[in-house]
């Protein structure tokens, strides 16, 4: 039986305030599990000294927080051809996970990346093939500690990569790595058709690693409270339930008090 405990909530529901507002705001709030999303001001995490991480850690441990990171997605791309923009990425990926492993953390949250074409099969295939490469020099940054690096599903944008979870578990089989699996967002898949949320969720089963839930209308990335959009979300937590996942629950909503919605209608489904 899951209860609050047992869920993250994601550092987007306060976006819009500093780090280190953000985290007290959560702290305070009662959350013992935190997924930093490193995207508009919250990208100040890379560049935090070192006796910044070591009083967040401080406050981890004496609140009993388990952490984990969003990696970066604007400026990010693992499916770039080799050269300077995958060498920043990687870099950038290499930052997340020192700082992953220092607090830690449970997984580290990236995107694929983009192509010319998302519905081009010759420019997924080498965005697929650009990424397996990529994912497997980060991977010695993660033998030797707990975390686990995982790859997202997106949103069916132009030219994103991953939209479709088969590009997320080809690169799975490429790298054939317990530290590398997959962070299925529902939201994500539900944009792509009716029903796709639950057939994806069947085929990422076997590399599922961390969840990101929240609601939609299938029309937008909405980030609505559980129940707030048309996911059929019974089937899907069912599935979960009868698989026996034991991996993380991150509420990824636009707002906290969603967050606490979804919370307590998910528990009240299991």
């Amino acid at each position: 039986m899951r209860n609050r405990s047992s869920f993250a909530i994601s550092s987007y529901a306060l976006i819009d305030l500093s780090l280190r507002e953000a985290m007290d705001h959560l702290t305070r709030d009662g959350w013992t599990s935190i997924e930093i999303m490193c995207e508009e001001g919250h990208t100040e995490l890379l560049e935090w000294s070192r006796e910044q991480f070591a009083e967040l850690k401080q406050i981890g441990s004496e609140k009993g927080i388990t952490w984990s990171i969003h990696a970066p997605i604007n400026g990010c791309n693992l499916a770039a051809d080799a050269g300077s923009g995958r060498d920043m990425t990687i870099e950038t990926m290499k930052r997340c996970l020192e700082i992953a492993s220092f607090l830690d953390s449970t997984h580290v949250v990236i995107h694929a990346g983009e192509v010319n074409d998302r519905l081009d099969v010759a420019e997924r295939a080498r965005g697929v093939e650009n990424v397996s490469q990529a994912v497997q020099l980060l991977v010695p940054e993660l033998i030797h500690g707990q975390t686990k690096l995982t790859l997202e599903n997106v949103p069916p944008y132009p030219k994103v990569l991953g939209w479709n979870v088969s590009d997320l578990t080809t690169v799975c089989r490429n790298i054939n790595s317990s530290h590398v699996g997959v962070v299925y967002d529902v939201g994500h898949a539900h944009l792509i058709r009716p029903g796709y949320a639950l057939e994806a969720l069947e085929e990422v089963l076997p590399y599922l690693l961390a969840l990101h839930l929240s609601d939609n209308y299938g029309e937008a990335d909405d980030h609505l409270a559980v129940g707030e959009g048309t996911i059929p979300f019974a089937p899907i937590l069912n599935l979960l339930k009868e698989s026996d996942f034991t991996g993380s629950w991150v509420v990824e909503t636009k707002e906290l008090a969603c967050a606490h919605l979804s919370v307590d209608r998910i528990i009240r489904q299991l």
